[in-house]
């Protein structure tokens, strides 16, 4: 017992010469399935085109009279945090894709100046986009009938966020909309971030 305290004494002023990255937990939740959306740009995005980056995956829409509004800028906030780091991509998922258009979507990212080169915005078919959001992520997203229907509140849908590590993992969800989680989300894409693919 003596001999491995010795040791580690010994090893003790070597320990500062280590990168300080927190112990990795057990949040490995599956990988995100293939998809095929189309961004406001025109172009369509697969989920290959995003390998080897970490990437942020937020579900809004632009007629959104609840929370969508505190997501979108929690995003563009983390956008300008986290300028420097170049393999961080944000993502925002529409769950109202027969209303949010390219052309809408581009509208829409104008107000957070979203860079196109380090924030996306997709859209598809609902049935496709629907899948994708309850198969892969596990939030729920519905159209809103009847009387809840009202506007601004066409869908119902998560706030929360995941964090998508560099082999297209999913590595943990935040709520968008809550602080302290949002700082949580943001020191795991910095641990993520120094992982290797």
């Amino acid at each position: 017992m003596r001999r491995h305290v010795f040791l580690l004494l010994c090893l003790l002023p070597f320990a500062g010469c280590q990168p300080q990255v927190p112990p990795a937990e057990d949040d490995h939740f599956g990988a995100v399935e293939d998809f095929a959306l189309t961004e406001r740009s025109g172009r369509l995005v697969h989920r290959d085109d995003l390998k080897g980056k970490v990437w942020l995956a937020a579900f809004t829409f632009t007629r959104c009279a609840g929370p969508c509004t505190q997501v979108s800028g929690t995003l563009a906030r983390l956008q300008h945090e986290l300028k420097p780091e170049k393999d961080l991509v944000l993502v925002s998922i529409s769950v109202d894709p027969e209303h949010d258009t390219p052309r809408v979507l581009t509208q829409y990212a104008k107000r957070y100046g979203a860079d196109p080169d380090r924030w996306l915005f997709l859209t598809g078919e609902q049935d496709k986009v629907y899948h994708l959001i309850r198969k892969s992520f596990m939030l729920a997203v519905q159209q809103n009938e009847g009387s809840a229907r009202t506007p601004g509140n066409e869908v119902m849908h998560d706030t929360r966020l995941w964090v998508v590590d560099r082999a297209g993992q999913l590595r943990g969800y935040y709520d968008g909309t809550q602080p302290e989680e949002v700082e949580r989300l943001r020191k795991k894409i910095v641990v993520l971030l120094q992982e290797k693919s």
